[in-house]
């Protein structure tokens, strides 16, 4: 979806169609998930924060600019509630899952395996603006001009980050398949 066209579904969003917002949903959902997991690195967080700014997207959708950049105004949102959950989580106390009065541990996986083991891979290798860079582009298949402006860094830069990233990443995977042998 080019940038022209989820303006279009947020204008028409802001006056009242259902329509829009299941298109812009559907369109986007990936992407900002995959944005704000690459920020909190926690699939169940990611997936909340998802909804949150889909919901906070619904409510403040009236002060959103027509012929605005809507995908930059999406992932601010995104990309803030994010943070201030992270910061909010950091005040809580943990508990202790392994209390059996609690029932058992739940563990969760990433829906799709190749994704995972992308994602595994990325979060151990990479910083985290490379992080954000390559889950956008590869899992979520923005271009890197559309990166450029959701990050708000010149495209250059973030082709230069991106290559850096691929390279890291083939180095760590050809020493884990030697590591193998």
């Amino acid at each position: 979806m080019d940038r022209t066209e989820l303006d279009y579904l947020f204008t028409k969003l802001m006056h009242g169609d259902e329509d829009a917002f299941e298109k812009i949903y559907k369109e986007t959902k990936r992407g900002v998930f995959s944005f704000v997991y690459s920020i909190c690195h926690d699939y169940y967080t990611a997936e909340e924060m998802m909804q949150d700014t889909y919901i906070r997207i619904r409510s403040a959708i009236n002060t959103y600019k027509p012929g605005g950049n809507a995908l930059a105004w999406m992932f601010t949102i995104a990309k803030n509630l994010t943070l201030n959950e992270i910061a909010k989580r950091k005040k809580e106390v943990p508990t202790d899952l392994e209390d059996p009065s609690l029932g058992p541990a739940m563990t969760y996986t990433m829906p799709e395996e190749e994704d995972q083991i992308l994602v595994n891979l990325v979060k151990k290798v990479l910083n985290e603006e490379e992080q954000q860079i390559v889950m956008l582009h590869v899992i979520s298949g923005f271009k890197h001009k559309e990166i450029a402006e959701m990050m708000k860094k010149p495209l250059g830069t973030v082709l230069w980050a991106y290559n850096n990233a691929l390279k890291k990443l083939k180095k760590a995977y050809e020493k884990e398949i030697g590591d193998e042998k």
